[in-house]
C-alpha cells in the first residue's frame, strides 16, 4: 500500500501502518491435524485485517452491506439487495449448502476515490471501524423459517422440527425481533402436533408420595392389580408428528413454548394462553415419562467422604435414556432437569443424589465431560453436565433424598474437579481465531461459542456462589475465564453471513443451529460476570440469555 495518495492537486494523509498479524499456532510435529488447523487459520486471516488500513472502496463496501456503521444517515441506503428467486436447486445448494432461499447480489453505488477517502478521513474515531451485528438481516433470515416453507433440501431435518422452531425463536428473541402473533400461534400449534402420548408402568410404592403424580395414582396404587407397577399416562415431544417421544425435541419444544408464553403474558396474547395451556396439560405426563427413562447402573467411582463404604441404593447411580430403548448419556439428564425446572416438576425421584453421581462420573482425565463415563471430553456434553449439576445444586437435592436418607446434605456424592474443568474449557479457545473448538485437537466452530463459553459461565457463576443467574457479582471470578473480546471478534467477523444468518466458520454455509448458538455465545460474553456492560457497542447489544437454560432471563418464570 502506498504511503500517501494524491487526488487532483491535494495530497491525502497517509494510511496508518499495517499492524503485525496475530501469531499463528506453532507445532513441534507436523501432521494432518496441524495442516487442517493451518488451513482454518488461513481461512480466517483475511477477516482479522486492521480495517483502518483497507482501501477506501473496501471500507465503503463494508458500510454498504452493514458491517460498518454508515458515516451519515443518507449513506445507509447506498446498497440495494436483489433476490433471484428463480434459481435452480443446484445453484442454491452449491452456494450455501442446505439453507438457501435464493442468491443475494449486492449492488453498490459508485463513488469517486476522493469522496470516499474524504468521508473516511472525516471520522477518525474507532467507532467508525467497529464491525456491526447484522441485526436486521439475521432477523429476516430467521423469521422466514417460521413464516415460509423451508427449501426441499431441509428434508434431512424433518425429525428436528421443534429444534428449528427453538433455534429461530430464541435467536429472534435475543435480537428483539420476535415474529407477529399469527406466527406465534402457528408455533404453538406446530409443537402441539409433535406431542406423542404413551403409557408407562411405574412402581406404585415409588410414586405414592410424589408431589406431581400422587393425585393420579392413589386408586391404582391401592388396588394391587399390577403387582407393584401401575400404568400411567405419559408422553413427550417427538421430532415431528407421529415420531417417538425424545428428550432432545422435548427440551426444544418446552423452551420454545416458554418463550411464546412469556413474550405475550403481559398483553394476554392468545399465543401466550395457548402455550401455557399446552404446558400445563403435559406436565404430569412428562413427569411419568421421564421416570420411565431412568437407568440404574453400578457406581463407577468412589464417593467423596471419609467413609468410602458403599451399600444399598447408593451403590448405584441413575442415568436417563434419550428415549425408550435409546442411548444413555448426560444430554438426557440435562434436558430432563431443564424441563423439570421450567415446569416446576419437583419430583424427588428426578432430582436425586444418584443422578448427580452419574453426571459427575462422566468427567474425564482431561477435565471436560464426555457423554458417558470413560468417553472423550466434548464441549456439548461438558455444557450439559455442568448445567445439570448446577440445576441439581440449586435444588440442594434435599427433595430427592428426603424419602431415602434424610436429606442430600448427609449424602456423599461424586465430586468434580472444577480446576481441571476450567482449564480444559479455557484451552479449547483457539489462540489465533478466538473461537472455541469442541474437543482437543479439533477445529474452531461457531456453535461452541455457547457450548464452551456457556459452560465456563455456569462454572464461574457457580464458583462465585451466585444465587441468581443475573451473574454480575464480585466473587472469586470477577470475569469469565476466557478472552471474551476475542470470542466476540470471531462471532462478528468470521461467523456472520452478509446475507443474514451465522455459520460454523467462513467456509461453511449459514444455518439456524449455528445462528442460535453463535448469538447465545455472544450474549454470554456481553452479560455473564461482566463488570463492563457499558463498553458494549449499542448496535451489537442483544438480550441476556440464561446461561443454564439458554432462553432469555425474562422467560424463566
Amino acid at each position: 500500500m502506498q504511503e500517501s495518495e494524491t487526488v487532483g492537486d491535494e495530497s491525502l494523509p497517509p494510511l496508518p501502518a499495517q499492524p503485525p498479524p496475530p501469531p499463528r499456532v506453532q507445532y513441534m510435529v507436523e501432521s494432518e491435524s496441524t495442516e487442517l488447523q493451518q488451513e482454518t487459520e488461513t481461512e480466517c486471516e483475511p477477516f482479522f485485517v486492521d480495517l483502518k488500513t483497507l482501501p477506501v472502496d473496501q471500507v465503503r463496501h463494508l458500510r454498504n452491506v452493514g458491517l460498518l456503521p454508515a458515516e451519515n444517515p443518507s449513506a445507509a441506503a447506498a446498497a440495494a439487495t436483489v433476490t433471484l428467486d428463480e434459481v435452480t436447486e443446484d445453484v442454491a445448494t452449491s452456494r450455501s449448502g442446505n439453507d438457501d432461499y435464493g442468491v443475494h447480489i449486492e449492488v453498490l453505488e459508485e463513488h469517486t476515490d476522493d469522496e470516499i477517502r474524504e468521508e473516511c478521513n472525516d471520522s477518525g474515531e474507532d467507532g467508525a471501524f467497529r464491525i456491526q451485528l447484522l441485526r436486521g438481516k439475521h432477523s429476516e433470515y430467521l423469521t422466514r423459517a417460521l413464516t415460509l416453507p423451508l427449501p426441499p433440501s431441509y428434508v434431512s431435518l424433518d425429525a428436528s422440527r421443534p429444534w428449528i422452531i427453538y433455534w429461530t425463536l430464541h435467536s429472534l428473541d435475543m435480537l428483539g425481533s420476535l415474529p407477529d402473533e399469527t406466527a406465534l400461534v402457528n408455533v404453538v400449534k406446530a409443537l402441539d402436533s409433535c406431542w406423542e402420548d404413551s403409557v408407562v408402568y411405574i412402581n406404585a410404592t415409588e410414586i405414592r408420595n410424589d408431589a406431581v403424580l400422587k393425585d393420579i395414582v392413589e386408586a391404582e396404587a391401592t388396588s394391587g392389580k399390577y403387582q407393584g407397577k401401575i400404568p400411567l399416562p405419559a408422553g413427550g415431544f417427538g421430532g415431528n408428528g407421529g415420531q417417538i417421544a425424545h428428550c432432545a425435541p422435548t427440551y426444544a419444544a418446552v423452551l420454545a413454548l416458554c418463550i411464546v408464553y412469556s413474550a405475550g403474558v403481559d398483553t394476554s396474547a392468545p399465543s401466550s394462553t395457548m402455550a401455557l395451556s399446552l404446558l400445563r396439560s403435559k406436565r404430569q405426563r412428562l413427569c411419568a415419562w421421564y421416570l420411565s427413562l431412568r437407568c440404574d447402573m453400578p457406581l463407577l467411582t468412589v464417593l467423596s467422604g471419609t467413609n468410602n463404604t458403599i451399600s444399598g441404593e447408593r451403590s448405584f447411580m441413575t442415568a436417563y435414556r434419550m428415549h425408550h430403548d435409546g442411548e444413555v448419556d448426560c444430554r438426557a439428564t440435562y434436558t430432563m432437569l431443564a424441563v423439570a425446572v421450567l415446569l416446576n416438576i419437583n419430583s424427588p425421584l428426578l432430582f436425586s443424589a444418584r443422578t448427580a453421581d452419574f453426571v459427575a462420573s462422566c468427567q474425564t482425565y482431561e477435565g471436560g465431560f464426555g457423554g458417558e463415563p470413560h468417553s472423550e471430553a466434548h464441549g456439548g456434553y461438558t455444557f450439559c453436565a455442568i448445567a445439570a449439576l448446577k440445576l441439581l445444586e440449586e435444588k440442594k437435592l434435599s427433595i430427592a433424598s428426603a424419602s431415602v436418607s434424610g436429606g442430600f446434605e448427609s449424602e456423599r456424592r461424586v465430586e468434580i474437579d472444577r480446576a481441571a474443568l476450567r482449564a480444559w474449557i479455557a484451552r479449547r479457545q483457539m489462540s489465533y481465531e478466538g473461537g472455541f473448538a469442541g474437543r482437543c485437537n479439533k477445529l474452531v466452530d461457531g456453535c461452541y461459542s455457547f457450548w464452551q463459553g456457556g459452560a465456563m459461565a455456569v462454572l464461574d457463576i457457580w464458583s462465585n456462589g451466585s444465587e441468581g443467574e443475573d451473574s454480575r457479582t464480585d466473587g472469586i471470578f470477577d470475569d469469565l475465564c476466557f478472552d471474551r473480546e476475542k470470542l466476540q471478534r470471531y462471532i462478528l467477523l468470521c461467523a456472520q453471513d452478509v446475507n443474514g444468518g451465522l455459520r460454523d466458520k467462513p467456509s461453511k454455509p449459514r444455518d439456524f443451529y449455528h445462528s442460535c448458538y453463535n448469538l447465545s455465545g455472544l450474549s454470554v460474553t456481553q452479560h455473564c460476570l461482566s463488570n463492563s456492560i457499558g463498553d458494549i457497542d449499542a448496535a451489537n447489544a442483544i438480550g441476556e440469555t440464561h446461561p443454564v437454560l439458554n432462553i432469555r432471563v425474562e422467560r424463566v418464570r
